[in-house]
């Protein structure tokens, strides 16, 4: 009897899991394949992302959100061909948003310092493992969504302001939601050692994109 009320104890715990955040589509520059063991996206970050989401910190700030500058905002997304997706890692310009008083250098794009350079040599050398490790630096979140839908259309994880998003994995996703209109959101966070020190911060509100017909 113990045991039946055991196993039905365990049934029910598992019937209030909470379900799994969805699985990013791309990482770039992916721990892997990254040819410079100083920059890259860890699947731990990611879990640092969701986590912060989840406790309610993501914090809306547009002096400290990436700036999206490729494609314009309201442009027709082809699935066919995905665009070059570029950002400025915060505002080139504070004149869109009134920046924090407490923080008034967060308009400004700051070279990559010192201690991110040494980083390749003492610390992130010769990482390439199925299992991306924690990372420190800056990592951005990407996704498109639909309105009404409860996973994104397209997520990723990025430790680069530009790249082009996968022409198959594009297109699969794209393919679905054609003549719809999605949003797009870059989340920014700064990092030691998998952990979130700053951040994560978001652009107030989302760019739109029409996806081509």
């Amino acid at each position: 009897m113990r045991l039946t009320w055991l196993a039905l104890f365990l049934l029910a715990c598992g019937d209030n899991a909470a379900p799994q955040p969805p699985t990013p589509d791309e990482y770039v520059i992916d721990c892997e394949t990254a040819t410079d063991a100083g920059t890259f996206a860890s699947d731990e970050n990611y879990s640092a992302f969701i986590n912060k989401e989840a406790a309610g910190a993501l914090v809306k700030d547009c002096t400290k959100a990436p700036q999206l500058t490729s494609p314009q905002a309201g442009a027709v997304l082809d699935p066919a061909a995905p665009p070059t997706i570029s950002f400025n890692d915060t505002p080139a310009t504070c004149k869109s948003c009134k920046p924090s008083p407490i923080r008034m250098a967060a308009c400004n794009l700051g070279r990559q310092p010192f201690w991110r350079r040494v980083l390749k040599a003492f610390v992130l050398e010769g990482v390439a493992e199925a299992h991306c490790g924690a990372f420190t630096g800056t990592n951005y979140l990407l996704r498109l969504t639909h309105a009404g839908d409860s996973a994104p259309v397209y997520l990723s994880v990025l430790s680069v302001t530009s790249y082009t998003p996968d022409a198959t994995i594009w297109s699969r996703k794209l393919g679905a939601h054609r003549g719809q209109t999605l949003s797009l959101t870059i989340e920014r966070a700064i990092f030691f050692r998998g952990d979130i020190m700053d951040g994560p911060f978001v652009q107030p509100t989302p760019y739109t994109f029409m996806v081509k017909p």
